[in-house]
């Protein structure tokens, strides 16, 4: 049986991604997560926030007068440089600790700045960028296309300005995620659905507003799956899965859906053990090995939207009424 897997043009032994986050934003995590089995890592972030709190950060410490805006200027230009030059050392050494395909990750809420920190980032080696983009879309004035509109246009200037893999992580608020979908699978290798926002919930003994449960569980796979059901085939890219994946079991859902590639981080936190991914590879294959797949791009796509017998059940918003009592009785 094999595993192999191509996403947006890339060779992996597997369709097992480590998505980005705090395992691979070291030298240390990024050797352990190909060790363990990794079909490819995306490294952790660079904040678009992060370097500007950064530099503000600086310019605070430095106490230059008022009165000196090009001094200020130049300060702030500089602790940029810096947090990014960091970022562009963790991609070189990366790519010489390991020899699955490492992607850099963007963290984008602006469509300015970035075309020159994306060809510096390909040039500093990455086998692909993935661009996790996400603005709240809270503003009750504001139209939704001027919303939609900001994601097409960070990707267009950074397509411009890089020929490495182009994917694009997003999140499910969208007025009409279809048809932004398809609009941005024009545009970019592949679409990784859903990115996982930070979480807040309400303390009701403090009174006050808390971080909730930073880890995804297992049944939030559902929601990526129903749209990677319901675009596979649709659109003119790769769909990647992300949050929830917690076991083999969901790997395999999220490929019969139709995704090309599934991207892990919790469970690996959960379980405490980087390793715990050769466990979820061992489950995929005993999978296939039952059903008697020899390959992924056998049964990838199997149960989307447009090759299941009943295409209608990834439409239903509503329980049948059948089902609605859930087995519960009455006392």
């Amino acid at each position: 049986m094999s595993l192999a897997t191509r996403y947006m043009g890339l060779d992996l032994a597997n369709p097992v991604i480590v998505s980005s986050s705090g395992l691979t934003g070291s030298v240390e995590g990024i050797v352990r997560c190909a060790e363990a089995g990794a079909g490819a890592i995306v490294l952790k972030s660079l904040y678009e926030e992060q370097i500007r709190a950064e530099a503000d950060a600086v310019l605070e410490r430095s106490h230059l007068p008022t009165g000196y805006p090009e001094g200020r200027d130049h300060l702030e230009l500089y602790s940029q440089e810096q947090a990014f030059e960091r970022y562009l050392k963790l991609i070189r050494e990366a790519k010489e600790a390991v020899s699955i395909p490492v992607i850099a990750s963007v963290h984008c809420v602006s469509a300015s700045g970035w075309t020159e920190y994306t060809r510096r980032i390909q040039a500093a080696g990455a086998d692909a960028l993935e661009l996790n983009v996400f603005v709240l879309p809270m503003d009750i004035e504001r139209e939704p296309r001027a919303y939609e509109k900001l994601y097409l246009d960070i990707v267009k200037g950074v397509r411009r300005n890089v020929s490495v893999p182009l994917a694009l992580k997003i999140g499910p608020y969208f007025s009409g995620l279809a048809h932004t979908a398809l609009e941005l699978s024009w545009r970019v290798d592949a679409l990784v659905l859903f990115n996982r926002f930070y979480r807040l919930d309400i303390d009701i003994e403090e009174l006050r507003v808390v971080p909730a449960e930073p880890f995804s569980d297992p049944q939030e796979c559902v929601i990526p799956m129903r749209w990677i059901a319901i675009l596979a085939g649709q659109i003119e890219c790769d769909l990647a899965a992300s949050t929830g994946v917690h076991d083999g079991a969901g790997v395999v859902k999220q490929l019969l859906a139709g995704a090309t590639a599934v991207q892990v981080c919790s469970a690996l936190y959960r379980h405490q053990d980087i390793g715990y991914l050769r466990t979820i590879l061992d489950e995929v294959t005993d999978w296939m090995a039952r059903h008697r797949f020899a390959r992924v791009a056998d049964f990838r796509g199997l149960l989307s939207q447009a090759k299941n017998t009943d295409p209608h059940a990834f439409e239903r918003v509503q329980f049948m009424r059948e089902t609605a009592d859930l087995g519960l009785k009455s006392s």
